[in-house]
């Protein structure tokens, strides 16, 4: 720690000289926070907040969380009210490439100069508070930045995605959002949250507070019972999402050859018909839904929405990663978990390729990456499969996924599947584009990690 507040003091006392600090040199600093902590409870981050001035106290707050599809809803959500005229702030996580993509205005990721420059308004907050002796986490020093930035720099919604869990993650911190949004609850990070889907939706529900509403995701009768229980407790409006509401799933061309999805969705207010999204996800049509349920929330406080404003925003919402098609036939999607996977093998079987699909897949070691690879293979979709170690210190050996592969495919009786094995993504992307044919389709999946690591590539 010391160390640390060392190199604090030196950027400091650098920037007051007039020196120039680099995005890459904070980063690299937010790096040695530590990512864990039994120190720091959510009481601890509270009252830095308070020292902060407590500006959540000024934002009108829309607080995201769940297993899968934050990030999603999060984009849909956002897309619609920027086109509606609104100004909007979305912090997310992880990044993909560049750590700015964490901190969006207004549909963009933050300039390296708003950067620079509230990580250092967060070093002196720090240095001032209790003589340094308190210092965040690395996702809790993420979020004190969003704080003093969007403080800053005012919007008129801002939507926070929980890091982990909900109930004791840094973003519930916030006092009184206008708004709650649980999304798909599955088996994730079990470690830290519960190794049953009680368990963990009980930690996701820990973010639904009284006198707000709360928007949800229907999928399984365990978690759903728990977020509505919570919300007779606090005798809050609960707004559920099923999947009996989305119709007409498919993907579609269009007269220029775009491919996109294609759905309906009936709400407590309204039917959508012949929605559209940008993207070859099926499950999008999933989180677009909730976005829909979340937005007709704040058009009852008073948003000025249409039913054009959401057609046109979910449209023209954009969000990497999320069977992205980075080049004509080739997809990369972020799937990392077993109800990720699933939905991510369920759009694949709904893509026509005229040649082979080949897949590209890495993963990190705290998944269920047994299961998942068993999955993978048990789908038969694929004709050729290139897995690769990933570049974190979390990535599981290739030794490992290599007797995982060996053993699912002599234990599903599969015989001449080419599955490959590299050390590094650089080369197992290399040899995917190297190897593919005319009409084959290279899709991407099993880590975030992965994902920004093809698309850093391409």
């Amino acid at each position: 720690m010391n160390e640390l507040l060392e190199e604090v003091s030196g950027l400091i006392d650098r920037a007051k000289q007039g020196g120039t600090i680099t995005v890459s040199e904070c980063e690299g600093l937010i790096n040695k926070v530590p990512g864990f902590t039994e120190k720091h409870t959510i009481e601890d981050t509270r009252d830095f907040l308070k020292f902060l001035g407590s500006p959540d106290r000024n934002m009108k707050i829309i607080h995201v969380a769940g297993t899968n599809g934050k990030g999603s809803v999060c984009s849909y959500i956002s897309s619609v009210l920027l086109g509606a005229g609104y100004s909007v702030g979305v912090f997310t996580s992880p990044h993909l490439v560049s750590i700015n993509e964490r901190f969006a205005l207004d549909g963009k990721p933050v300039s390296d100069g708003i950067f620079v420059e509230v990580f250092l308004a967060l070093l002196k907050h720090i240095m001032e508070y209790k003589s340094g002796e308190y210092f965040p986490t690395y996702f809790e020093f993420l979020f004190f930045m969003a704080m003093i930035l969007y403080d800053e720099h005012p919007v008129d919604y801002l939507i926070l995605e929980t890091g982990l869990g909900g109930r004791l993650d840094a973003t519930n911190s916030v006092e009184k959002p206008i708004l709650s949004v649980i999304t798909e609850i599955g088996l994730d990070h079990m470690q830290y949250l519960g190794d049953t889907i009680e368990d963990i939706a009980k930690e996701k529900a820990g973010i639904i507070k009284r006198g707000v509403p709360v928007v949800f995701f229907d999928k399984r009768k365990e978690s759903s019972d728990v977020i509505k229980k919570r919300a007779l407790e606090l005798d809050i409006r609960a707004v559920e999402v099923s999947r009996r509401d989305i119709e007409n799933v498919g993907l579609k061309v269009d007269e220029a050859g775009n491919k996109y999805i294609a759905f309906s969705y009936n709400s407590l207010y309204d039917r959508y018909a012949n929605l559209r999204l940008s993207t070859k996800a099926r499950y999008q049509a999933e989180n677009a839904s909730i976005a829909i349920a979340a937005l007709e929330v704040l058009r009852s406080f008073g948003a000025e929405l249409s039913h054009e404003d959401i057609m046109e925003g979910l449209y023209s919402a954009k969000w990497d990663c999320r069977m992205e098609e980075l080049r004509p036939g080739v997809y990369v999607d972020g799937a990392h978990n077993l109800d990720g996977i699933e939905a991510f093998l369920d759009s694949v079987g709904g893509i026509p390729c005229e040649g082979r699909k080949l897949l590209l897949f890495g993963i990190v070691s705290d998944k269920q990456y047994g299961d998942i690879i068993h999955r993978v293979l048990e789908s038969r979709l694929f004709d050729a499969i290139f897995v690769s170690a990933l570049r974190t210190d979390r990535s599981v050996s290739v030794s490992d996924l290599k007797g995982c592969f060996e053993d699912s495919r002599e234990e599903l009786g599969i015989i001449g599947l080419p599955i490959r094995y590299y050390s590094n993504v650089r080369d197992a992307a290399t040899d995917v584009i190297t190897m593919r044919k005319s009409g084959d389709c290279v899709f991407t999946a099993g880590s975030l990690y992965l994902a920004g690591q093809i698309k850093g590539l391409f």
